[in-house]
């Protein structure tokens, strides 16, 4: 029979065990929940260079002539074919990547394809954006969420290649709710949408994709000299991978546009894409 003495010796012991191991599975997320507490204004150091504005919605490029098709969601199976065709037409995109997205697996998760074709990506020449951890709307998020979503990708990302963007596009194109723009800002990001949808969203099947070929076509004018693109699509969908993009591609040579980055289409710098 065990003393009182020892039956508390015991359970303090147990509860001990309960903390420790509560505090390893939660250790790894410490200091971003730490950082998601701060004031926005604690974030001012970091650095804002260039004359691309931070913290304000971006439509369209301001170099005429170019276009930049930007890709959604991924990294995901069809992204390689994505990146074979850009090569074979010598043409830059920028993928906005998430974080964990469509039940995909961790972005840097060095048992899967995801970190290995992130700096395939980055070895090519193509921009890489933040889109988020996961998906969430950030008009219906709290300042911590938006907070942890942004910080936590740019943890996955430093693992991945040791730095993170400059550049953000908000899931569904949404950050106009009061403070999402100004937590942003106060991330010190350049917040990208788009002045062609292509809706291949809606689109991801071998009858409907040419709906999105007819946006895409319909949108894109004939005179380089005098307009400029930031086309929206999705490295996540067959139907992109296989049909949309070589037409994107093709039509966009046909016209005379140079495919290029983001940070290229606003005349930004490669060295100010990315901190670490």
């Amino acid at each position: 029979m065990y003393s009182l003495l020892q039956q508390l010796f015991c359970l303090s012991l147990l509860c001990l065990s309960l903390i420790v191991n509560a505090a390893s599975t939660t250790v790894h997320n410490a200091s971003l929940h730490d950082h998601t507490r701060q004031h926005p204004r604690q974030w001012d150091g970091r650095a804002r260079v260039g004359n691309v504005p931070y913290g304000s919605t971006i439509w369209t490029c301001s170099v005429p002539g170019t276009v930049a098709l930007t890709f959604d969601d991924g990294p995901s199976a069809f992204t390689p074919g994505i990146l074979d065709l850009l090569a074979q037409h010598d043409a830059k995109a920028t993928f906005f990547v998430n974080g964990d997205n469509y039940g995909r697996g961790r972005i840097d998760d060095a048992s899967s394809p995801w970190p290995a074709l992130v700096r395939r990506m980055h070895a090519a020449g193509h921009q890489i954006g933040s889109h988020g951890w996961r998906h969430v709307d950030l008009n219906y998020a709290s300042s911590e969420t938006r907070f942890e979503e942004l910080l936590r990708l740019e943890q996955g990302l430093l693992t991945v290649l040791g730095f993170y963007p400059t550049y953000f596009r908000p899931p569904f194109g949404a950050c106009d709710a009061a403070g999402c723009l100004g937590d942003l800002a106060a991330l010190a990001y350049h917040v990208v949408n788009f002045n062609v949808d292509t809706k291949d969203y809606e689109h991801d099947s071998p009858d409907a994709i040419g709906v999105s070929m007819d946006i895409f076509a319909s949108a894109v004018g004939w005179n380089p000299a005098g307009s400029s693109y930031i086309v929206l699509s999705h490295d996540v969908y067959a139907q992109t991978a296989e049909t949309l993009v070589p037409f994107m591609l093709e039509t966009l040579a046909d016209r005379g546009f140079r495919m290029v980055t983001v940070g290229e289409c606003l005349g930004d710098p490669v060295e100010n894409w990315y901190r670490s």
